[in-house]
């Protein structure tokens, strides 16, 4: 079984890693995903204009090293493009068991619209989705 961390650095998502690190069986795997959202300029989405692949693959790094001190085997990925859509098509490709998500991100148009991609990806995932705060 593989659970799927929707992660970008935020304090919701490192609480939604902890959580995950928690509930995690042992037979299960764990893939950190982080989503760079390509269609709207850095700026625009609440991000700092420097975030390039390789700031995103840091913060990845930062997460799995985290887990690798707890004990935890994890992999990391990026992806590009609509935050949502990513989640939904990775958990769907990986067939994972359920995705964890923390209730809002780093984007400040989110934080006017409480947690929209958590809420986005509970609504139309067809697999359980554990929102964090």
């Amino acid at each position: 079984m593989t659970v799927l961390v929707a992660y970008d650095g935020s304090e919701d998502a490192k609480k939604a890693l902890q959580r995950a690190i928690a509930v995690c069986a042992e037979n299960e795997d764990i893939m950190v995903l982080y989503v760079i959202p390509a269609a709207l300029p850095g700026e625009i989405a609440g991000l700092p204009p420097d975030v390039t692949k390789a700031k995103a693959q840091e913060v990845v790094n930062d997460a799995i090293n985290l887990m690798k001190q707890r004990g935890v085997t994890a992999m990391g990925v990026l992806r590009e493009g609509n935050v949502v859509e990513e989640i939904l098509k990775f958990a769907s490709e990986m067939k994972c068991s359920y995705v964890v998500i923390g209730s809002t991100g780093t984007s400040k148009i989110g934080r006017f619209t409480i947690g929209s991609v958590a809420e986005r990806v509970a609504r139309h995932s067809d697999r359980p989705v554990l929102i964090v705060r």
